[in-house]
């Protein structure tokens, strides 16, 4: 006859402790699991956010950098922008007038459209911008001034979902600043 200490098993002791890291495991995984399930929506929210800033600023710092004479700065309401623009059309220099206007949309936020008022296009730049003029302001310093010529700065504020809003300001130059009042 083999004798009972051939066949030994696990002991209560090993067992309990073998349990107990099993469930720390088990127990980190699903908290992290939880974390990212929550974390990922706030995530997605907030690069949708910057990257409804980005474009914006995209747009509008190309477009000034662009333009030939004054540049008009709106209240926001719905005119943001305004500014002409030369392009070759058939062999000459066609100036022609874009229009930044916001566009409401649902739950109070706006839409920031470039309207070119010579042809009647329309493209939409961003989502999701802040409905409060405040947020979205801009200061045009003109060919007099010291500091800053021909200089646009500006302040581009979006929300998306339950995020803080991403907010960025920026400043664009004209390359060529427009042609002194006679």
């Amino acid at each position: 006859m083999k004798s009972k200490m051939a066949e030994r098993g696990f002991t209560l002791i090993e067992l309990v402790v073998g349990i107990s890291i099993a469930a720390f495991v088990v127990g980190a995984a699903s908290m992290t699991t939880v974390t990212m399930m929550r974390l990922t929506p706030q995530s997605n929210n907030w690069a949708i956010a910057l990257r409804q800033v980005q474009n914006a600023s995209h747009w509008i710092s190309s477009d000034v950098q662009m333009s030939q004479g004054d540049i008009t700065v709106g209240d926001g309401n719905p005119t943001f922008l305004t500014l002409t623009i030369p392009e070759w059309e058939t062999g000459a220099v066609v100036p022609k007038t874009y229009v930044y206007e916001f566009e409401d949309m649902p739950d109070g936020l706006k839409k920031l459209m470039r309207n070119n008022e010579t042809d009647g296009g329309e493209t939409m730049i961003a989502e999701y911008i802040s409905g409060d003029n405040d947020d979205t302001n801009a200061i045009y310093y003109g060919p007099d001034d010291t500091d800053n010529p021909n200089t646009l700065t500006f302040t581009i504020t979006a929300v998306s979902g339950n995020v803080p809003p991403v907010s960025r300001d920026y400043e664009a130059t004209q390359r060529v600043p427009p042609a002194p009042a006679p």
